[in-house]
């Protein structure tokens, strides 16, 4: 099993932690984009189903003519209401949001993904369960 949905299912889905996630805009204006599709998404409720497309399918966003049209045919997969949510997009209602989330992931010095943050510990690169495991059941309150 794969570790994040074992964090997902341990710790978050049980209420005893909180994953913030960053937007990294490191590859030009597509990652903006992807950035606000997310948090267009996101206003629906899908949020981690728009994120989870966008990863698997990356050869299709980056690979798209369209983007936009790229990302409204995610959204429609999804079953988002694809008016609001090229609404949203058109609008770029997010993009102030998305711009600070990665001024403030530089400034905490998150450079590439994955790094994990644990009570003043930086877990970075793709680790094990346990690894995760001993890091948040220390910070745990007992």
């Amino acid at each position: 099993m794969e570790t994040e949905p074992q964090i997902v299912k341990e710790y978050i889905a049980a209420g005893k932690v909180k994953l913030i996630y960053r937007h990294l805009l490191q590859l030009g204006d597509g990652s903006v984009r992807t950035a606000e599709a997310s948090e267009c998404a996101a206003d629906q409720g899908q949020f981690w189903p728009m994120h989870d497309a966008l990863y698997a399918r990356q050869r299709e966003v980056y690979g798209a003519g369209d983007l936009d049209a790229t990302l409204t045919a995610f959204a429609n997969d999804l079953g988002l209401d694809t008016t609001a949510f090229n609404s949203c997009m058109q609008q770029h209602a997010h993009l102030q949001f998305v711009q600070d989330d990665y001024t403030a992931s530089k400034r905490d010095g998150v450079q590439f993904r994955p790094v994990f943050d644990i009570n003043g510990t930086r877990i970075t690169g793709a680790q094990g369960f346990n690894v995760f495991q001993q890091q948040i059941d220390a910070a745990l309150p007992k």
